[in-house]
């Protein structure tokens, strides 16, 4: 969400996201996702929700793999870091050995996948 002022904030977003928050809180504490449970910690949290918007957020929970939900993972992410410039030129011979092993590791790799097995064939 962006950077929003609180007073600023719908009062349909302001109630979804109490309930939202409220219901994390009682994952996280391993409670019971219920309309009650949810208006106590709204109201704790100095917030109003209609009651029709907790029991309805409560009845849509119910069931569902709020684990899965909670990950924060989101997919993607950024990209691979860029990898530093190389340092002095003094390890010349060294690079070379290494790209040898490298190369003969490929070669052997496409050796055993290819083994004449034709899927359409």
């Amino acid at each position: 969400m962006a950077e929003v002022a609180a007073a600023d904030v719908p009062l349909a977003e302001k109630e979804e996201l109490f309930c939202a928050y409220a219901a994390m809180i009682l994952k996280d504490s391993e409670l019971d996702i219920s309309a009650e449970s949810i208006d106590t910690l709204v109201k704790a949290a100095g917030g109003t929700v209609d009651s029709f918007f907790t029991s309805l957020f409560a009845k849509i929970v119910k069931g569902k793999d709020l684990d899965g939900m909670l990950k924060f993972g989101g997919g993607g992410g950024g990209g691979p870091v860029a990898a530093g410039g190389g340092g002095g030129g003094g390890a010349g011979g060294a690079a070379a050995k290494e790209e040898k092993k490298e190369e003969k590791k490929v070669e052997e790799e496409e050796e055993e996948e290819d083994m004449e097995f034709d899927l359409f064939g």
